[in-house]
């Protein structure tokens, strides 16, 4: 794997347990069931991601490949949701909603610090 997807991998994992702990700390379902199971899913579908992607350049049927993995992550993501809603509710049903855009959340945390970054190193050149 490419060292920037482990990168997202591994903050993706350290933001899943600090919303344990934070979920444990103030003993809200909400948080430590639907953000954290939301974000263990996440994680568990953008590795799933990474292996299709490297399935799919080996195999002879990259479409069927791609689109079976799709549709088993989604249908995950719905299963997941569903039973959040029936179960225990709207506010849970959100707070997993939230979880899911984990990877989300990282990659564009990535990208702003990779801009900033950017703009800082421009800075220093004009001094």
């Amino acid at each position: 794997m490419n060292q920037e997807i482990k990168k997202v991998l591994k903050n993706s994992i350290i933001t899943t347990i600090i919303v344990l702990i934070y979920g444990i700390l103030i003993r809200s379902p909400i948080i430590y069931i639907g953000m954290f199971g939301g974000c263990v899913i996440s994680c568990m579908g953008f590795y799933s991601i990474c292996l299709e992607a490297e399935a799919a350049v080996r195999n002879n049927n990259p479409f069927k490949v791609t689109v079976t993995g799709y549709l088993k992550r989604y249908l995950i993501y719905g299963i997941y949701l569903g039973l959040l809603i029936k179960f225990l509710g709207i506010p849970t049903f959100l707070g997993g909603a939230i979880g899911l855009l984990n990877i989300k959340f990282n990659i564009a945390l990535m990208a702003i610090l990779t801009v900033i970054k950017k703009i800082q190193s421009r800075l220093k050149k004009l001094k």
